[in-house]
């Protein structure tokens, strides 16, 4: 029974944390096992801040995030490895300075030498784990996912090349497989045709354990998180959040969309098209019941769910002179959408405006301002906040707008989306 694992950074914060993903990599280890993991901790962040600081010529700030970074990955390593001369330290040594080669080379594109520095952490992380399995007595072989997974150059958000993919980790990964031993690889990272790295979007860790599971044909995909499932609500808002036992792909996919931290907004569709099930599983609680995730749906409208995403902006776009925003002008907009890659998360379309919602982001917004002023004639409002219901009632609309400010309003039969200060 061929499985994939995917340990998320949250998981991964500590030295112990890593033993205990071990401990439980080594409860499935007579199963063919792929497990994909993601940078340590919260150092993705890091390594944005790194770049950002190195791109805008900070230099003493970005040397403090490389030492910080630095400092963090040794001192894990030097807690689970007590021979000071064992190949691990040779390995994130020679890692971290090929990220300074990396810092130091020119790039015209940012979002192309974003990927090259971002994907670092990755790297990091699967040697750690690849090396203290194999101290922990584990047939651990570690495979570089920039040579299994193959992207087109949409950088910080690259398409899979199915086609050469498959026949890459068909290749590469079944023959580890048929020797018994565990294939550890990165999430979120690939390649472009051309060799230069590539990110498949922030979270995209589940994205890849998904790839491979769809190419290997594996009977179960398990996401593992801190927390005891997928849950209705996230209990840091609401706390009577309830564990969700079971929802369909079409559910998951809608929640995705909407921005639940369920699962990669484009994981669902590998493992649906293989109709293979996707379980999140309690990483404090291994024992317990995972939710699951396939084509069952009699109980997707049985629960509420609640969305919440935080820090949004509302961009308002205008024409100056009252004529229609038509098919040319929303072309023009979305064209300048794309290009800064930000994502929108909610619209709304009237006869002479168009209205927009996305994560906060002052730099993105800084350059798409400047892109359509002159066009059109623009506002924007920051530090609201969008909630997203699925299967709602007007009581439950009544309840979580009481007290606040609505900017922006849309439903659907199943789904309501309240735009809120």
């Amino acid at each position: 029974m061929t499985r994939v694992f995917k340990f998320g950074g949250g998981l991964m914060k500590d030295a112990a944390s890593i033993r205990k993903v071990a401990s439980l990599i080594a409860d499935y280890k007579n199963d063919p096992l792929i497990v994909v993991v993601s940078a340590l901790g919260k150092t993705t962040n890091a390594f944005e801040q790194l770049h950002r600081a190195n791109r805008k010529a900070k230099h003493l700030e970005a040397e403090k995030i490389f030492v910080e970074l630095r400092k963090f990955h040794f001192e894990i390593a030097d807690e689970l490895f007590n021979d000071a001369r064992h190949e691990i330290f040779d390995e994130l040594n020679d890692t971290f300075v090929s990220l300074r080669f990396e810092l130091e080379a020119s790039y015209s594109n940012r979002f192309m030498a974003y990927d090259q520095v971002v994907c670092y952490g990755e790297q990091l992380s699967s040697s750690i784990i690849h090396h203290y399995l194999i101290n922990s007595g584990l047939k651990s072989h570690l495979l570089d996912a920039r040579t299994l997974i193959a992207t087109n150059s949409n950088y910080t958000a690259g398409k899979v090349d199915w086609k050469y993919t498959g026949k890459t980790i068909e290749a590469r990964v079944t023959p580890v497989i048929e020797n018994d031993e565990i294939v550890i690889t990165q999430g979120f990272i690939g390649a472009d045709h051309m060799g230069y790295y590539t990110t498949l979007g922030r979270e995209g860790s589940d994205f890849t354990a998904a790839v491979f599971a769809n190419i290997l044909e594996a009977e179960e995909v398990s996401i593992w998180k801190d927390v005891p499932g997928l849950m209705n609500t996230d209990p840091q808002f609401f706390p009577d959040s309830v564990k969700l036992d079971n929802i369909s792909y079409h559910e998951a996919i809608e929640l995705a969309f909407y921005g639940a931290q369920v699962v990669h907004p484009k994981t669902i569709q590998p493992v649906q098209q293989k109709n293979i099930p996707l379980y999140v599983r309690s990483f404090s609680h291994p024992s317990g019941n995972p939710s699951v995730i396939n084509e069952e749906s009699k109980h997707d409208d049985s629960i509420y769910k609640i969305i919440v995403k935080e820090n949004q902006t509302l961009l308002s776009i205008a024409s100056r002179d009252l004529t229609f925003i038509a098919e040319e002008n929303l072309t023009r907009i979305f064209d300048a959408f794309a290009t800064h890659k930000i994502h929108v998360n909610l619209m709304q379309h009237s006869a002479v405006s168009f209205s927009v919602c996305f994560n906060e982001d002052a730099e993105k917004l800084e350059s798409l301002v400047q892109v359509l002023k002159e066009p059109f004639s623009i506002k924007y409002n920051t530090g609201l906040t969008l909630m997203t219901v699925r299967h709602y009632n007007e009581e439950m609309i009544e309840k979580l707008t009481a007290g606040k400010e609505i900017f922006l309003e849309q439903k659907s039969r199943s789904t309501v989306q309240l735009l809120v200060r």
